[in-house]
């Protein structure tokens, strides 16, 4: 059993590959929604907002925006797109 996150991660990783390539996709696809989920919440934070306050701003419901920082939920790129240009950011497709 995994006594750190990174050998967590690394046995998640693991078991992804022996379950083919499905698995290792849904894997990376909860990996980019955690981390867009992360940017919004530490975005929000060094704005000095709360989640109510940044509700109030673009009109989105607080739970809403609680969904998405916790990764829980599958936002409109509207959403997205509100959310990010009230934190002074833009949602952009960045090629690696």
């Amino acid at each position: 059993m995994a006594t750190t996150f990174t050998e967590f991660m690394r046995d998640v990783r693991r078991e992804a590959a022996a379950g083919g390539p499905a698995a290792v996709a849904e894997l990376r696809h909860l990996r980019e929604r955690f981390r867009l989920a992360r940017r919004f919440a530490e975005t929000r934070r060094k704005r000095g907002l709360t989640q109510k306050r940044l509700s109030a701003k673009t009109g989105i419901n607080q739970s809403e925006i609680s969904s998405l920082e916790n990764g829980q939920a599958n936002s409109t790129f509207r959403t997205l797109q509100v959310l990010a240009s009230a934190l002074g950011g833009k949602i952009d497709l960045v090629v690696d």
